[in-house]
């Protein structure tokens, strides 16, 4: 503005207020809420619930990432591919019973599997009755069953007792039972495991009855959520309460090194591991989980990501929850914080711009040269700069994935769709040869 005709009292009461109004930092103090609440609001928008500005902020930091296996790199759907039968004291079909009663007591995946599994055999809704049940974390179970007889056709010959003391676990469970395992049954447990599966023992009256074994799938955007962490620089690791056979089997699907597996951890254990990872690479670490035995590690890490499927404790406990389900959606979440933060950094810089340039005009340094503030063009002035930070915030509302994300879900895409067209073409060649 031009300068006009005042005397030099006015001029310094008009110079004061100008910069009193341009020093305002009203764009300062918006710079970092208003890209935090667009920076969430777009995570919603792409399945990803932010709860708060804190997770986001610190998310872009993470240097570690820490996945639980059951239920997070695994569907979390466990089906029973075989049932062993060591004892000839019981039959298999009582066998079958016995698990399945058991385990219906039980809130573990495992323990569900294994019922469902029971029931589908036995083609019955409800199954033995459970008394005195223990579960144990991290070994397995304990109870008594009772009433199975009704189950079976006592005249064929099957011999089914009152009442059955049971214990179905892993290895520690059953070494605290007494119970050893021969050089045949062990060999059969370590073939299951090298494959991924997981074999629990079942106990009988004390004596060595069954063994189980359990796969859970992983989950088809694993492999490829974890190349993508690892290319930025983050390191991956896995942490299970299963042995360590099982463990490097599903470890070696997900492209995860043996050396960053941490198998037979107990549910109390896993916040020791966290915080270990903590003080060795004094770095952020993330924890991504499903389960309640997870909830503490959450905690625990400094960005704890919860699968939406997952159990409301877990989510609870997580400062992010991943709502699809999808792997994907953990570089996702990282890449939107890095966004984020840029973004923030861009307003701070923005503003500060605003005040370094605004203030000395104010005070009148272009005085001499007939150009100066007066309080109402400071007032604008001001106004413009925290109206540009806002739409700077709002920026982030054009955010897109980023391209090697975008990458690995069309060639998982891509994949699927081959294998469903090979998998319809050979039920197809099939047919034909039946019908000839």
């Amino acid at each position: 503005m031009v300068d006009e005709h005042y005397s030099n009292e006015e001029w310094a009461l008009l110079a004061a207020i100008s910069v009193l109004v341009i020093a305002c930092p009203c764009s300062l103090g918006l710079a970092t809420p208003t890209a935090v609440m667009v920076g969430t609001g777009v995570g919603a928008q792409n399945g990803i619930l932010i709860k708060g500005g804190d997770p986001l902020e610190t998310a872009h930091k993470i240097g570690v990432c820490v996945f639980d296996k059951t239920g997070t790199v695994t569907l979390g759907k466990p089906i029973v591919n075989r049932m062993i039968q060591i004892s000839k004291d019981v039959t298999q079909l009582v066998a079958i019973a016995i698990a399945g009663s058991a385990e219906s007591a039980s809130e573990h995946p495992l323990g569900k599997a294994i019922t469902n599994h029971a029931k589908q055999i036995l083609d019955v809704e409800v199954l033995g009755t459970v008394e005195d049940f223990i579960a144990i974390p991290g070994k397995g179970i304990k109870c008594t069953i009772t009433n199975l007889a009704h189950f079976f056709d006592l005249s064929s010959g099957i011999h089914v007792a009152e009442k059955y003391r049971v214990a179905i676990g892993n290895r520690t469970l059953i070494s605290e039972e007494g119970i050893s395992l021969d050089s045949q049954t062990e060999t059969m447990m370590r073939d299951c495991e090298e494959r991924g599966h997981t074999a629990v023992i079942m106990i009988v009256d004390g004596k060595l009855c069954s063994i189980i074994t359990i796969s859970d799938p992983i989950k088809k955007d694993a492999a490829s959520a974890v190349d993508l962490l690892k290319s930025w620089g983050i390191k991956v690791f896995l942490l299970t309460g299963d042995n360590i056979r099982t463990a490097a089997a599903i470890a070696k699907e997900a492209n995860i090194p043996r050396e960053r597996i941490f198998a037979g951890v107990l549910p109390k254990q896993k916040v020791s591991k966290i915080r270990a990872l903590q003080e060795k690479y004094k770095t952020k670490v993330a924890m991504v989980g499903d389960g309640v035995n997870d909830s503490p590690a959450l905690v625990q890490a400094d960005v704890g990501i919860a699968i939406g499927t997952g159990t409301d404790v877990a989510i609870e406990a997580a400062d992010i929850v991943l709502i699809k389900d999808s792997l994907f959606d953990v570089p996702v979440a990282i890449h939107l914080s890095r966004v984020t933060v840029r973004r923030i950094r861009i307003n701070f810089v923005w503003a500060l711009m605003y005040n370094i340039l605004g203030i000395p005009i104010a005070a009148g340094v272009l005085k001499p040269w007939g150009f100066t503030f007066k309080p109402f063009v400071a007032a604008a002035a001001m106004m413009c700069s925290s109206l540009c930070v806002v739409i700077s915030s709002l920026c982030l509302k054009l955010y897109k994935k980023p391209a090697d994300v975008q990458s690995a879900e069309r060639k998982l895409r891509d994949k699927l769709v081959s294998l469903k067209k090979s998998g319809r073409a050979f039920l197809s060649i099939k047919l034909k040869r039946k019908q000839l």
